[in-house]
């Protein structure tokens, strides 16, 4: 898909704890895209979803880092991540948002939604939780949740609001069972479990084409349209009633 070309970032926040970049759009929508964890030993981790967030331009989109990698634990992180947020809004008459995410960061692209008033969330591969008393299943990323002497944020169910819609994608196998399984199943979630790729959704979404479209219908809330999408090219289940584990 080609598009705009992409534009220098600028640096809209920064503490020793949180980072957060920009870029500005035509149209008083915001997409808050939350990193993951990214690669080991970096300073700051590399924003994502870029292009295509941005939908050539027309969006105000915000990369919104957590630098310590506490999956917004850290005692007043989570605050001052709504502040950065808000003042963002106010800086530029955003009227609309909408969170995204990848794996820690689809936890927070949960997690804030209902606390920004999101439109819609589109959270890829996120976990339930990293706090061990909730998954104690969950062996991974132990160097960043030993650091994590409290935890402050809830269980993603706990933080759901009914007057946002949410797009959930998570890959099938026994590594992301622990956290598919528990998210509760509700109207407003659109849950879809990903054959055969586990942990690595968002590559098989780049490289089926798809992340465009996939990121286009979050965004315009259409659920029937990004069912179809992912139809058209993967091996996919929507989770339902029927399926409480």
């Amino acid at each position: 898909m080609t598009g705009l070309p992409r534009a220098p970032l600028a640096v809209f926040h920064q503490s020793d704890r949180v980072k957060a970049t920009s870029l500005a759009g035509r149209e008083p929508r915001l997409v808050v895209s939350f990193t993951g964890v990214g690669k080991p030993g970096a300073r700051y981790q590399a924003e994502e979803f870029v292009r295509s967030s941005r939908q050539n331009g027309r969006n105000h989109v915000l990369f919104v880092s957590d630098t310590l990698r506490s999956w917004y634990n850290e005692p007043g992180l989570f605050e001052e991540i709504l502040d950065v947020v808000g003042r963002y809004r106010q800086d530029h008459g955003i009227t609309e948002t909408v969170t995204f995410g990848n794996s820690m960061g689809g936890y927070g692209a949960i997690v804030f939604a209902g606390r920004l008033g999101a439109k819609s969330c589109l959270a890829i591969s996120p976990q339930y939780s990293v706090d061990p008393a909730v998954v104690p299943e969950e062996e991974r990323w132990k160097i960043y949740r030993e650091r994590i002497v409290t935890f402050t944020r809830p269980a993603l169910a706990d933080t759901l609001e009914p007057d946002c819609t949410y797009f959930v994608l998570h890959g099938g196998g026994k590594v992301e069972r622990p956290h598919w399984s528990r998210f509760p199943v509700c109207p407003n979630l659109h849950h879809y479990i990903i054959g055969k790729v586990g942990h690595g959704v968002g590559k098989r979404l780049k490289s089926a084409g798809l992340i465009n479209r996939v990121t286009e219908c979050a965004i315009g809330v259409r659920p029937v349209a990004l069912r179809r999408a992912l139809g058209g090219e993967l091996e996919f289940r929507r989770r339902s009633s029927r399926e409480l584990v």
